[in-house]
């Protein structure tokens, strides 16, 4: 087993911490009649979670910034590591500026999906017009972040390193903790109530990561190790508690901040994981 980074230390950290608080906040809401509104309320606009999304946009211009420092003052040549770090600082600072300019989020977009009773007439153009930044942010999650690494994962793939774009595809692919928490992120949803298509497509998607990553989890056990095991059994609480906590899950009309909140940890988590390999690399 591989001696774990200072890395995947902090990111489990974080992980587990933020699903502590989600699932308290859960189970309070479900069975606390005097605190049933706390996990509508966290989930609001430009309350805990929709901040903490925000928080982590910073984050990220944050992190980007340092890494562009400090990979230029220790001469390290990475030049295409360091265009990728500039475009993410780019796209987090415009999404940042958006996100605090007092116009509609794209987060909020799932609030038509889960009270919205007219989207149930509208057409499908219609509705995926209305949802489109939903299924934007959704489905680049799912696909980058979730079915790309694990079908290679499962199939055994391995890159050719000695051809440029395998060896950056290799270099860029995310890890099984950072697919682990956008498979926690897609199956932060309500399992039944659900209002229309899209949330049975959302569901649908979620299913089809649970069966690819179980397929990785029962043919390769290399991938895993200490940390892997610990989010896996994470994973699985949070799975049980969202089924459980289905009809708090489908009253909050904002809960979407929640599972944005992870969505972005993981997408940070991912920018640590490959900023921190390219110094470790030939050092």
């Amino acid at each position: 087993m591989n001696r774990p980074n200072i890395y995947k230390v902090i990111f489990s950290s974080i992980f587990f911490l933020l699903f502590v608080f989600t699932v308290l906040a859960l189970l309070v809401s479900q069975f606390s009649n005097t605190f049933s509104q706390l996990f509508l309320i966290l989930t609001k606009n430009d309350r805990a979670y929709d901040n903490l999304v925000k928080f982590y946009y910073f984050c990220g211009i944050l992190m980007a910034l340092g890494y562009l420092i400090f990979s230029s003052w220790i001469k390290k040549d990475i030049f295409f590591q360091k265009l990728v770090a500039f475009g993410i600082c780019i796209i987090l600072i415009f999404i940042l500026i958006f996100s605090l300019d007092g116009t509609k989020s794209l987060d909020s977009t799932i609030s038509g999906l889960v009270v919205g009773e007219g989207l149930r007439n509208l057409s499908f153009f219609n509705l995926v017009r209305i949802n489109f930044s939903y299924i934007i942010v959704s489905g680049f999650f799912y696909f980058f972040f979730l079915f790309f690494p694990l079908i290679l994962f499962s199939l055994g793939f391995h890159f050719n390193t000695k051809n440029k774009i395998g060896k950056y595809l290799a270099f860029f692919c995310p890890s099984i903790n950072v697919c682990l928490v956008v498979l926690f992120a897609s199956g932060f949803q309500a399992y039944y109530d659900k209002s229309n298509l899209f949330l049975y497509i959302d569901f649908f998607m979620f299913y089809l990561g649970f069966v690819l990553f179980m397929r990785v989890f029962l043919s390769h056990k290399e991938f895993f190790g200490f940390y892997e095991y610990a989010n896996i059994l994470i994973f699985a609480l949070g799975v049980l508690v969202c089924l459980f906590c289905s009809n708090t899950l489908s009253q909050a009309e904002n809960y979407y901040n929640a599972r944005m909140a992870f969505y972005m940890l993981a997408f940070l988590g991912w920018c640590g994981e490959w900023m921190y390999r390219s110094f470790k690399e030939e050092s």
